[in-house]
C-alpha cells in the first residue's frame, strides 16, 4: 500500500541584510580567536589548519568598519563563507568550524590582495553568474581536511592577483557572446592554458558542446586525469570516441530489456483501448509529475477509450472539488498533482466523447495508514457503484500508480485489489517515464525510438523489475501491475 506522501495527488513532485548583527560579530570574534602561527610554521599549515598569506594580524582589515561603509559586500561575504546558518558542515580536521575558517582566510586575502581588490574579485565573480552563495558552496572542501580546504582557498586567492580575474571576465564575456550559459569554476578561471584556448572561437565551441555533455561528461573527466593537458577540441575528440564505447557497452546490458520490449510492446492507446474492451475498469495510473507525459496521453485517448465501450472517468479528486474547478475552470482548483491543461484537457474530452466525469475521492488525504485504506476503501465503493448501477458502465480510472498495485503481499489494499476481491474485472497499467524515478527500465527505455506498452505477463525480467520508490509497505516490481506505459525521454 502507499504512502500517502508518494500517491496523494494533493502533493506533485534570501536572507536580510539587517539584523544578524550580533551572529555575524560572534562569527568575527570567532575567526579572529583561532589560534594563528609563527611565521616559521606557516609552511605546515596543511597540517595544522591554518590558511596564511603571511599577512601579519596587525595588517588585516578592520572587519567590522569595512561592513559598515560597504553592506553588499558584508553580504557577499558572509554568503561566500557560508555563515548564514542553512548548512553545517563537519569540522575541519574534527576542530575549527568551516565557515568560521573562510572567515579567517578572507580577511588574510583583503590584507595581502587588498580590500579593494577583494570587493571587486567578490562582485565580479557575481556579476559573472557565480552568485555569492553558490561560491560559497564551491568552497566547501571536498574532505573536511585543512588541506582540502586549503585547496579551494588557494583558488580563489590566486585570482585576485593582478591581471588573473581579468582575463576571466574577458573569456566568461566571449563564451556568453557565443551562447555560453553556464559560469566558469574558480578552478577554470585559474587555468591559464585553457583561458589561452578559449580565446579562439573554435576551441570555444568545442568547450561548450562538450561543457553541454551532461553527466557522461563528468564521468569522462574523472576516468581521464589527464584533461586538463588536452584542448577543449582535443578533449571534445576523446570525448565522442569514450561516449561510443560507453554507449556499446549500455546497449549490450540494456539488450535483455530491449529483446522484451520489441516483442510485447504496442501502440500505447491500442493497449489501454484493449484491455477496457476486456474489463469493465481500466485502471491508469500516473506518477503526479506536472511535466510528464501521462496528461497529454490521457487527453490523446479519451476518444478511442469511449469507442472501447467507458462510460465514466473516475478521478482521484473529490467530487466537491471537482465540482469547483467545473464552475471556476481556474486549475489552482484542483490538486497540485492535476493542475495542467493536459488534465483539464484530458476530462474535457472524456465528456466531449461521451463520457461522464465523475471524482471519487473522499478528499481526507493519506495521512496515516488507518486513512490511506480508508481513502482506498471509499474509491472502490464509488467505482462499484458505478458499476452495480448499470450492466454497461465502464470506468476509466485515473490515480495514482499504487491505488492500482497489487498490494497483497503488505498491510493494506489497494483500490484494485479491493475491486479484484469484488469479482471485478480490472486492468491496471502504470507510467514509466523520465518523470518517474530512475531505474533500470527508465535508464534503457532511452533507446526506445517512440512511446509503447508492454503487458508484464508477456516481460518477466521487467516484471521482475524493482521499482524505487519510498514509504511503501510493499517491494513494488513492475510485476504488480498488468502493464506498463513506456515514454522514453524526448529526443533534443
Amino acid at each position: 500500500m502507499a504512502n500517502s506522501n508518494n500517491d496523494a495527488p494533493e502533493k506533485a513532485q534570501g536572507r536580510s541584510l539587517e539584523g544578524d548583527t550580533a551572529a555575524k560579530a560572534r562569527s568575527v570574534l570567532s575567526a579572529e580567536g583561532q589560534e594563528r602561527p609563527t611565521p616559521n610554521q606557516a609552511t605546515e599549515r596543511n597540517r595544522n589548519g591554518t590558511f596564511d598569506l603571511g599577512v601579519p594580524k596587525a595588517k588585516e582589515p578592520d572587519i567590522g568598519a569595512v561592513f559598515k561603509k560597504d553592506p553588499e559586500f558584508e553580504r557577499r561575504f558572509f554568503d561566500m563563507t557560508g555563515e548564514n546558518g542553512n548548512v553545517v558542515e563537519r569540522p575541519l580536521g574534527g576542530l575549527f568550524s568551516p565557515d568560521s575558517y573562510r572567515n579567517q582566510a578572507f580577511r588574510q586575502m583583503m590584507g595581502k590582495h587588498g580590500t579593494e581588490r577583494v570587493k571587486e574579485t567578490f562582485a565580479a565573480l557575481e556579476q559573472m553568474g557565480k552568485k555569492a552563495e553558490w561560491v560559497g558552496y564551491s568552497l566547501r572542501p571536498d574532505e573536511p581536511t585543512f588541506a582540502e580546504q586549503n585547496k579551494k582557498l588557494d583558488l580563489l586567492s590566486n585570482l585576485m592577483k593582478p591581471g588573473k580575474l581579468e582575463a576571466a571576465q574577458s573569456v566568461d564575456k566571449l563564451l556568453k557572446q557565443d551562447g555560453y550559459t553556464k559560469v566558469l569554476s574558480i578552478e577554470q578561471m585559474n587555468d591559464e592554458k585553457l583561458l589561452k584556448h578559449l580565446a579562439d572561437p573554435a576551441q570555444r565551441k568545442a568547450f561548450i558542446e562538450f561543457q553541454n555533455s551532461g553527466t557522461l561528461g563528468g564521468a569522462y573527466l574523472k576516468d581521464n586525469p589527464n584533461h586538463k593537458d588536452l584542448s577543449p577540441s582535443q578533449n571534445l575528440e576523446a570525448f565522442g570516441k569514450y561516449k561510443t564505447n560507453f554507449e556499446e557497452k549500455e546497449k549490450l546490458t540494456a539488450k535483455p530489456y530491449l529483446d522484451e520490449i520489441n516483442k510485447a510492446g504496442e501502440d500505447p492507446t491500442k493497449h489501454v483501448s484493449d484491455a477496457m474492451r476486456n474489463n469493465r475498469v481500466l485502471m491508469i495510473g500516473e506518477q503526479h509529475s506536472l511535466d510528464g507525459p501521462m496528461h497529454k496521453f490521457g487527453a490523446e485517448a479519451m476518444k478511442d477509450l469511449r469507442a472501447a465501450g467507458a462510460t465514466h472517468l473516475a478521478v482521484e479528486i473529490p467530487q466537491g472539488q471537482l465540482d469547483k474547478y467545473n464552475k471556476s475552470r481556474d486549475l489552482k482548483d484542483l490538486p497540485e498533482a492535476y493542475q495542467t491543461s493536459d488534465f483539464a484537457k484530458m476530462m474535457d474530452n472524456a465528456r466531449t466523447s461521451g463520457m461522464k466525469v465523475v471524482g471519487i475521492d473522499n478528499g481526507t488525504g493519506d495521512t496515516d495508514g488507518k486513512a490511506a485504506q480508508e481513502r482506498d476503501n471509499f474509491m472502490a465503493k464509488q467505482i462499484k457503484q458505478i458499476l452495480d448501477s448499470d450492466k454497461n458502465n465502464k470506468v476509466v480510472y485515473w490515480s495514482g500508480m499504487m491505488h492500482g498495485a497489487d498490494t497483497t503481499s503488505g498491510a493494506y489494499r489497494s483500490t484494485a485489489d479491493i475491486l479484484r476481491s469484488q469479482k471485478v474485472a480490472i486492468s491496471t497499467t502504470m507510467e514509466q517515464s523520465s518523470a518517474t524515478p530512475t531505474d533500470d527500465l527508465t535508464y534503457y527505455a532511452k533507446h526506445l525510438e517512440k512511446p509503447t506498452a508492454i503487458s508484464t505477463k508477456k516481460t518477466p525480467l521487467i516484471a521482475g523489475t524493482e521499482v524505487p520508490r519510498l514509504g511503501n509497505d510493499v517491494q513494488e516490481r513492475y510485476g504488480m501491475w498488468d502493464s506498463v506505459l513506456i515514454f522514453p525521454p524526448k529526443r533534443k
